[in-house]
C-alpha cells in the first residue's frame, strides 16, 4: 500500500489484480471503508502532476508483487474493516 499526498489516497493492488484505492484521513490513515478501483474512475479531470503520480505509484506496487517484496496489497490490518 502506497500513501499519496497529493491525491490524497492510498493505493495497492488486490489478490485479483485490480488497482484499487481509497481516501486518507486526516491523520494519515487510509479510510477502507470507502474502497474504490481506479478503473471506476471516469470523467475524473486529473491534472499531469496526479497521472504522472499514479502512474509511479502503479509501477512501484506492480515492481513489488512482481519481486515480492511486499507492501503492494491491503495489509491484513486493513481488511477488519472491509464487509465481504
Amino acid at each position: 500500500m502506497i500513501a499519496s499526498e497529493l491525491l490524497g489516497r492510498h493505493f495497492w493492488i488486490t489478490p485479483d489484480g485490480d488497482f484499487a484505492s481509497c481516501p486518507t484521513f486526516i491523520d494519515g490513515n487510509p479510510d477502507t471503508s470507502n474502497i474504490d478501483y481506479l478503473e471506476e474512475w471516469q470523467g475524473d479531470d486529473l491534472k499531469i502532476e496526479e497521472l504522472n503520480e499514479i502512474v509511479k505509484i502503479y509501477q512501484r506496487l506492480m515492481y513489488r508483487k512482481e519481486f515480492n517484496v511486499g507492501g503492494w496489497g491491503l495489509p491484513d490490518w486493513a481488511t477488519n474493516f472491509i464487509f465481504n
